[in-house]
């Protein structure tokens, strides 16, 4: 009957029948060792990296930043990925159709120089890095989703940001400009200010920054920035903490209006915007004044200079524009609109300069001519839009052949012109001529206009990297869409991201371009919601010990370091050395190579190596302190699995004679045990994605199962059997290959008590398995907090917890003694959070409170 059933299934379920069943490798009366940790990986492995499908239709998103193809991963690599990992593991156990994919953010400088060093092409390069960090990532057992996987250097992607850059140019959001840009002499590129250090150097060729002259691509960014800005107080960001403050402060405070003035330079119109916190000014304004450092006004003469004109589009009029720098100018901005009958600065302004005042008025409505300014502005499509003083339009445009291309054509006749939509991708040329951009490429830079058919040039500015990934988070969900970017149907139930992770590093320039990107598709009726983001988990730095010589500042390798005392010192000279903490770096010889940890202690052991100890957000000390407990963990898991075994096989072997009364207070404690610290690391894994404390439950249950139990509760205790199996299936997230081999041996053990049940499915592996939940009838924690200080901690029966309201919490505490003392002063306002299968905390804030930031790297201990 199998072989008959066996013909009608195909490969995949075969596969799926026969991996449920897989055998344990049976070592259990061997010491845990590397060698045995490899044998289980390279066992497992095909397991741990399957990606069923789940009938579920609850989607959960959860993207990791997606890397650089630098051809090795770094540390930091490791703990984003094995953060990432577990969350997406620890979210199929709870049953939801898990979206987990993985790209490469293939553009961009470092390699195209990497590949000028090695007289390669860049397209080559970057294909031989991606498939080494490919196999890395498949060799730490991280469960991605490859069907999924892209690359922004792939043409087939390529050409839909070339897509998404035509619908904004038809929008118009994007246009051409003279800039003072940064420029990198070296690399022969424009720079980000952010490209540049303190010392006014690049950030990768070292040289001297200049600065230039030079027509750039802008997207216009701050027509969004009200909405952006306020698009920060949602309800639906979550852990944002201080991100927000971040991308507040990127954005500025949007109390202001741009409107475009068109100012005469040499005969030619020039659009300036123009920035007021005054809208009115733009009704009555009188002149206006611009800096010196304006990039227009650089390349004129004075005579030329005390000739300017500015048209305004609100009034229809000229107005007279003056060149002065003894003007306090808006942060950011270099010319100001000058009103000297309605603002008395204007007014000192207008006598610093010997201006004589010309128009006299009535009072004026200010919020009738503001709003009717707003109004002319969008409709007259000049500008309009609130925005602070500082925030810029992105400047995308960068010179350099590794990056993607323009879609646009330059016609001595028809001016600009866009691509056709038709005739994307507008391709990189194959060969790559060392160290020249594309504007030396005269095959591939001379074309026909699509307008006139004459005789045309292609742009030959690339866009900047952050372009390829202000979106990608869209594409992984329909990444084989050959007609569109995406299609919206795609996104439905699965944005924003519910789970978005990357280094604090990115949370400011990649993540507002990204929010930016969001809210323009949006605004096609693209995606469902303008915010791409749900949560956020900012991961912190992994860091190295560095040793620096004092006198000159030179690092210097561990090895040549010696401690005399408590001071370090060179060994060979005796200077003395500086000891520190700093991000890993090669320079710095610091770093740790993640390879080297593979081969030494297996994946499972690096992976709970770098999420044990310090919780995501906080930044990672690498240490060997953390080792041995870890091993030790290990260790101990090990044996009790292989004592379990072996009470099981021989369930009379132990003549404790324990009495009933004994034995069911062993029940009692272990069942306790089980249901506490499954509330405890459900509640750090699902909600605060503490991990480090999640792990540290586990490891705080192990030590309950290993506490003095006789032999004659492991044999027969159907609350040990079930503890054992819930910290399996708790740790599995972490340790996938491991806790497989764990479960394998668990489920091979005779005289189980267990039934197959919903809680536990002996017919399938451990990652198939459902995450614990609490008895029913367990007393979950509701704790009460007064301005921050726990202070009391009432209990509430499981089953009874989903529906404890806020008004019902209230009652509850108000009740309790120690609140009524402590809450005489008055209560401000209540915060009530419920977490329905672990628990629900009160917090009270009184009249005089005083609110503290929350510090992510002091762990308050639990209960």
């Amino acid at each position: 009957m199998l072989n008959k059933y066996l013909r009608h299934c195909n490969k995949s379920t075969f596969h799926t029948i026969f991996s449920r069943n897989k055998s344990s490798l049976g070592l259990w009366d061997n010491n845990i060792s590397t060698e045995i940790k490899l044998k289980i990986e390279k066992h497992w492995s095909q397991e741990v990296l399957k990606n069923e499908s789940i009938s579920s239709n609850d989607s959960f998103y959860i993207l990791p930043m997606f890397p650089y193809p630098s051809g090795n991963l770094h540390m930091g690599h490791v703990r984003v990925y094995s953060i990432s990992d577990a969350i997406a593991r620890f979210y199929k156990l709870n049953g939801k159709n898990v979206i987990h994919p993985m790209g490469w953010d293939a553009f961009g400088l470092p390699a195209e120089n990497a590949a000028i060093e090695r007289n390669i092409q860049p397209h080559v390069w970057t294909k031989t890095n991606i498939d080494s960090m490919k196999k890395q990532l498949i060799d730490l057992g991280f469960n991605f989703d490859w069907n999924r996987e892209l690359s922004t250097c792939d043409p087939s992607y390529y050409k839909w940001t070339q897509y998404i850059f035509l619908k904004l140019f038809e929008k118009g959001l994007l246009y051409q400009s003279k800039a003072n840009v940064n420029w990198d002499p070296i690399d022969k590129t424009v720079l980000a200010d952010e490209q540049v250090d303190e010392n006014g150097c690049s950030w990768r060729s070292g040289a001297k920054v200049e600065k230039k002259v030079l027509t750039q691509w802008f997207i216009k960014t701050t027509q969004f920035a009200k909405d952006l800005y306020d698009g920060l107080d949602s309800n639906l960001l979550e852990n944002w903490r201080d991100i927000i403050n971040l991308q507040k402060h990127w954005i500025g405070e949007c109390n202001g209006i741009v409107i475009i003035l068109q100012v005469k330079i040499k005969d030619v119109n020039r659009p300036i915007g123009v920035w007021s916190p005054d809208p009115y000014k733009f009704l009555h304004a009188e002149y206006l004044t611009i800096s010196n450092n304006n990039v227009f006004i650089q390349e004129l003469t004075p005579d030329e200079r005390n000739s300017l004109l500015c048209y305004n589009p609100i009034t229809g009029c000229e107005i007279k524009v003056y060149v002065t720098d003894n003007v306090n100018y808006p942060e950011g901005r270099d010319t100001y609109l000058v009103c000297p009958i309605l603002d008395s600065d204007d007014k000192k302004i207008s006598e610093s300069l010997n201006i004589p005042l010309k128009k006299t008025f009535s009072t004026i409505d200010y919020e009738s001519e503001n709003k009717k300014v707003v109004k002319l502005a969008k409709s007259k499509n000049c500008g309009g839009y609130f925005v602070s003083s500082k925030l810029k339009d992105w400047l995308i445009s960068r010179q350099r052949y590794w990056g993607t291309p323009i879609p646009i054509i330059h016609c001595r006749k028809c001016g600009t012109v866009p691509v056709p939509y038709a005739e994307l991708p507008v391709e990189l040329p194959e060969k790559h001529v060392k160290g020249n951009s594309l504007s030396k490429i005269d095959s591939w830079k001379n074309c026909k206009c699509p307008k006139c058919d004459g005789d045309a040039s292609r742009e030959t500015d690339t866009m900047d990297t952050f372009v390829d990934s202000s979106w990608y988070y869209y594409r992984f969900l329909d990444n084989s869409n050959e007609n569109l970017p995406f299609s919206p149907e795609k996104l439905e139930g699965k944005t924003p991201v519910h789970c978005y992770i990357g280094g604090k590093e990115h949370a400011v320039l990649h993540l507002y371009y990204a929010r930016f990107m969001s809210y323009f598709l949006h605004s096609l009726g693209w995606t469902p919601m303008n915010e791409p983001f749900k949560k956020l988990l900012v991961q912190g730095m992994v860091m190295g010990q560095s040793y620096k010589i004092k006198s000159s500042g030179k690092y210097i390798s561990p090895e040549n370091v010696e401690k005399i005392g408590k001071k370090y010192v060179e060994k060979h000279t005796g200077e003395a050395v500086s000891v520190q903490w700093e991000k890993m770096s090669k320079s710095k010889y610091n770093g740790v190579n993640p390879l080297t940890l593979l081969s030494t202690y297996g994946c499972d052991t690096t992976r709970l190596l770098i999420l044990a100890d310090v919780p995501p957000a906080t930044a990672r000390r690498w240490s060997d302190a953390t080792l041995p407990g870890v091993l030790n963990w290990q260790h101990r898991l090990w044996i009790t699995m292989r004592e379990f075994l072996a009470h099981r096989n021989n369930i009379n072997m132990d003549n404790n004679n324990l009495t009933t009364e004994t034995f069911n207070e062993f029940e009692e404690k272990i069942n306790k045990a089980r249901n506490y610290f499954t509330a405890t690391s459900t509640y750090h894994f699902k909600y605060t994605q503490k991990l480090s404390v999640g792990i540290s439950q586990l490891q705080s249950l192990t030590n309950v199962l290993r506490n003095n139990v006789p032999g004659d509760v492991i044999a027969k205790s159907k609350e040990f059997e079930l503890a054992l199996a819930s910290l399996i299936i708790m740790l599995s997230p972490v340790t996938p290959h491991f806790c497989s081999e764990l479960w394998a041996g668990f489920k091979s053990a005779p005289n189980r008590v267990l039934e197959n049940t919903h809680l536990i499915m002996w017919d399938r592996d451990v990652l198939s398995q459902k995450w614990p939940a609490v008895d029913h009838d367990f007393e979950l924690s509701f704790q009460c907090k007064v301005d921050g200080a726990p202070l009391c901690d009432l209990k509430i029966v499981a089953s009874e917890l989903p529906n404890l309201t806020e008004e019902k919490a209230i009652d509850m505490v108000l009740r309790d003694q120690g609140v009524i003392k402590r809450t005489k002063r008055g209560i401000q306002r209540f915060q009530y959070e419920l977490y329905p299968d672990c628990r629900a905390i009160l917090n009270i804030f009184t009249n005089q409170s005083v609110q503290k930031p929350e510090r992510d790297e002091k762990i308050s201990k639990e209960m």
